[in-house]
């Protein structure tokens, strides 16, 4: 049996889609290979190589350093085997399928540009089906299959009552974020511990983040919070020790009442656990911000990036719904924050959503319902793509 091929290159992609497909892969095919090909992203963390690796079932991954040479000679090897594109630029991936006749798919992405290279595109609901109708795909080769991301939520934690008292803290993937929003959350913390002492918190380091033990958190002048360091597994910091969640982190998770997150796949995680979620979009270093398309060119260009600053601040009134619970919902089922974040507002804003119990019980039933029936994702991409 020929490998498979997985395009990704970001943590979204790798730990809340990819994974999903390696367990039904594995299952409907034991002992098949599969390759990831990490494609250049303007999201990526720099670590996906390593988290990617030590997945269970991808027996190679291949950086986006060596796509050059896949298209030149060595992608040869490959030549007649299936691809799922799940993420980076959907070029790389048409320009592979044409020039080693690859039989691709893309999960929600299409270019009418690069569709003659793909077979089929699979996506989670009627919206994205008008997505890819607007960007010329055939309807016979569009397929309704769900959420992957429900997926890597479903086949890994068992469902658990939340404890009342507990608040996770999500800081990103992504050093830069990490570096800026841990001392950040950790003067929430405190400011919110003072007032209200039986509070809990929890500390989500992502496992893209090279963080190793007695790492230092220094303040970010332009956020604010409170220093912390990693000690015995704790985040330390002032008087609070907060309990650092590197492994098993849906599981943990699962048992918050509400978490704190910045935009991402973390949000949809969250939602599908039935988690509330505060979700902060920081203007404080709007230069700073992943984005794709021309404004994340910009990134690379010199001096450049302070018009992207003041780009992306002339489009915060226009920015929509961004969570992602939000943006299936089409309605604002989570609280969203867009703007230059201080300590005091965010403190503010979590010990009113806390106060309001029956609140987040109705947020956390309607999020359960929405969710749920998007499982079932990973089981028809691979029976597809098999097919």
């Amino acid at each position: 049996m020929k490998p498979l091929l997985i395009t990704a290159n970001s943590p979204g992609e790798i730990s809340g889609w990819m994974q999903p497909v390696l367990r039904s892969y594995r299952t409907a095919y034991p002992g098949a290979e599969v390759v990831v090909l990490l494609l250049p992203c303007t999201f990526a963390s720099g670590n996906e190589a390593r988290v990617a690796g030590e997945l269970e079932g991808v027996t190679e991954v291949i950086p986006a350093a060596r796509i050059p040479a896949l298209l030149a000679y060595e992608g040869r090897r490959f030549a007649g085997c299936s691809l799922l594109h799940l993420g980076g630029d959907l070029m790389y991936t048409a320009l592979l399928s044409w020039r080693w006749g690859l039989r691709c798919w893309s999960y929600l992405w299409a270019r009418p540009w690069w569709d003659s290279a793909f077979r089929g595109y699979f996506t989670k609901n009627q919206w994205g089906v008008d997505w890819l109708l607007k960007r010329k795909v055939a309807p016979a080769k569009i397929q309704v299959v769900g959420d992957l991301v429900v997926d890597s939520v479903y086949q890994t934690v068992p469902p658990q009552s939340p404890d009342k008292n507990l608040i996770s803290f999500l800081p990103g993937s992504r050093e830069q974020e990490a570096a800026s929003l841990v001392p950040f959350f950790l003067g929430v913390a405190a400011r919110l511990q003072a007032d209200h002492p039986q509070l809990k918190f929890q500390l989500h380091l992502s496992p893209y983040l090279d963080r190793p033990e007695g790492s230092e958190f220094p303040v970010d002048p332009a956020l604010g919070g409170l220093a912390g360091r990693l000690e015995g597994g704790d985040l330390v910091g002032g008087q609070l020790r907060i309990p650092v969640r590197r492994q098993d982190s849906l599981q943990h998770l699962a048992r918050a009442r509400l978490a704190v997150s910045i935009p991402g796949t973390k949000t949809a995680e969250a939602g599908s656990l039935g988690v509330p979620c505060l979700c902060l979009l920081p203007l404080n270093r709007p230069q700073d911000l992943p984005y794709i398309g021309l404004l994340g060119l910009l990134d690379w260009v010199p001096g450049a990036r302070a018009i992207k600053s003041r780009i992306l601040l002339s489009m915060r009134d226009t920015i929509g719904l961004f969570a992602q619970p939000n943006q299936l919902a089409g309605e604002a089922l989570i609280g969203e924050l867009v703007e230059v974040v201080r300590v005091e507002t965010v403190a503010e804003l979590v010990e009113d959503l806390i106060k309001q119990d029956s609140h987040l019980d109705e947020v956390r039933a309607r999020l359960l319902a929405l969710y749920g029936p998007y499982a079932g994702a990973a089981d028809k991409v691979v029976a597809a793509i098999a097919g």
